[in-house]
């Protein structure tokens, strides 16, 4: 077992997996929730295997429960697959969220994500975001746009992304401020999504948009988009499951002791 650290924010490894050449998929909550969406949809699809996990003191005190076992709420899973843009890429990583780091905590939290890739050889880093706007984003009107630092700027091009314009926050912001400067190309695609609720149509859009990055597998997201409505109302319950103990767990911190202790 072996720990990438920086302070008390660290990613412990659980499985000693070589990741040489690989691609990471990154997906945390943002608008729409089009990042968790399509990680979930890929590590579920693709069956693949836990490798390690994020931990720090600064991270609200969450666990996720699948079948009675408890895994910390950023992990990280591995799959062999063929990918990537010149095909030299057996195997396909993708970090997952289900919290939403304290903002405080998303600079470190990117820089040390990065630290970790670039260690284990990872050789390119797609980072999925979402991208208000009113209304529902359907197969007809969402567009995925992209922004890339310097070495991954061919990519625009060879892929026919279209290139973002604006401003990122947030976790996507801050990996793509701490990835400007190193040699690992970084790539965030940026779909629009419905800014209050889930949006896995928008997931379903990215994820086609990823598909030319992963030549030897066409991922199918006609379930995806099927399951739309179900996916959305479930992700949309945990979240409202986990506002209301941090709410909770806040309150009863805020109220301090007893009467009896004052």
């Amino acid at each position: 077992m072996a720990a990438a650290e920086r302070s008390d924010l660290k990613i412990v490894e659980t499985r000693d997996e070589s990741l040489h050449g690989a691609m990471m998929v990154v997906g945390f909550p943002t608008h729409g929730l089009v990042g968790s969406v399509a990680a979930s949809y890929l590590v579920h699809t693709l069956d693949m295997a836990p490798i390690a996990y994020a931990i720090s003191d600064g991270f609200p005190p969450t666990v996720i429960m699948e079948e009675g076992l408890v895994h910390a709420p950023i992990r990280f899973y591995a799959s062999k697959l063929v990918c990537g843009p010149d095909r030299k890429c057996d195997q396909l990583v993708v970090a997952i969220s289900d919290i939403q780091p304290p903002p405080e905590r998303l600079t470190e939290l990117a820089r040390v994500m990065l630290d970790w890739a670039e260690t284990k050889g990872v050789q390119l880093v797609v980072a999925i975001e979402g991208q208000p706007i009113e209304g529902e984003a359907t197969s007809a009107d969402a567009r995925v746009v992209a922004m890339t630092n310097r070495p991954a700027a061919n990519l625009l091009e060879q892929y026919k992304f279209d290139p973002a314009n604006g401003v990122v926050t947030g976790f996507s912001g801050a990996l793509m401020l701490s990835a400007i400067g190193r040699s690992l190309p970084v790539i965030c695609l940026v779909a629009q999504a419905h800014k209050d609720y889930p949006d896995a149509r928008a997931a379903a859009k990215v994820i086609e948009s990823v598909n030319p990055l992963v030549p030897m597998l066409l991922l199918d997201t006609k379930p995806l988009r099927e399951k739309a409505r179900e996916i959305e109302a479930e992700v949309r319950k945990s979240l409202e499951q986990q506002r209301r103990s941090i709410s909770n767990l806040s309150k009863d911190e805020s109220e301090g002791p007893g009467e009896m202790y004052r």
